[in-house]
């Protein structure tokens, strides 16, 4: 789910970004002019030009520039990200890889394409979501070979894809362990045994985070009340909803839908 978009202008050498963790997935692009990431441990990098980085939610980074001269960038926040990924960016720390023409323009075309579903959120926003999701993972692996790419097909990674789509789909009705195995053909025992080895974690907690990544979405992007939420997520209640939140997050859902993501905002009086 796209939690946030932003775009734009900015000047991070006369106004650099400050350090701090992220709550999401980050995938950031320099498509004009030049930056970098200034990270907690190993530093300021050099600057780079048509770039693309991916930082997993608590890699605290901050954002540093060229002088005056100014760039345009597009920054993509998601709650999660396709499992491969996941375990590349986290192998690594970080991802970023250089940019194409071809790339570049692609990437600033994603941003504009996400304009009007992201500013009004309907069902169809979703797909629209998931597409540039696809789209920016597969950029960001372009020239990033990962562990899976050397061993052939990732068996356990398959299923427990295949599973998370089905469950995703079938939330709304509160689908148990044992009918989602047998949606993806496998016995509860090894579909256990498989979200193990992919994920080092069981179907339930998996399960509960596609619920909540989902919600935290509608949370963020709509005004519907938290009944509505929680039918829509898969959970019986909404106090059974506020519960499993609060026990993974600290802070309420209310909490959560007033938190605003402005970071790369500029001030006003800085922009031109």
């Amino acid at each position: 789910m796209l939690r946030y978009l932003g775009a734009g202008v900015r000047r991070f050498g006369l106004y650099p970004m400050h350090v701090h963790q992220r709550d999401n997935w980050e995938f950031f692009a320099v498509l004009r002019g030049k930056c970098s990431p200034v990270l907690n441990e190993i530093g300021p990098a050099a600057l780079q030009r048509s770039h693309l980085w991916l930082f997993p939610p608590e890699t605290a980074h901050g954002w540093k520039g060229d002088g005056a001269n100014a760039c345009r960038i597009a920054v993509f926040h998601f709650g999660n990200v396709p499992t491969v990924l996941e375990k590349t960016a986290r192998e690594r720390g970080f991802l970023d890889a250089g940019l194409s023409f071809a790339q570049t323009r692609r990437v600033s075309e994603i941003e504009v394409e996400l304009r009007a579903p992201y500013g009004s959120v309907t069902e169809k926003s979703l797909l629209f979501f998931e597409k540039a999701l696809i789209e920016l993972s597969l950029i960001a692996l372009a020239n990033t070979p990962s562990k899976a790419d050397q061993s052939g097909v990732d068996h356990p990674l398959q299923k427990v894809q295949a599973c998370l789509a089905w469950y995703s789909e079938h939330m709304i009705e509160q689908p148990k362990l044992e009918e989602t195995a047998r949606a993806v053909n496998v016995s509860v025992r090894h579909l256990r045994r498989l979200f193990w080895q992919a994920r080092r974690e069981s179907p339930q907690a998996a399960f509960t985070r596609v619920r909540l990544e989902r919600a935290m979405g509608l949370l963020s992007l709509s005004n519907l009340k938290l009944d509505a939420i929680a039918e829509q997520c898969g959970f019986s209640s909404s106090s059974d909803f506020c519960r499993v939140f609060k026990t993974y997050h600290h802070f309420s859902p209310d909490a959560w839908r007033k938190r605003q993501l402005s970071a790369y905002e500029e001030p006003a009086a800085t922009r031109k």
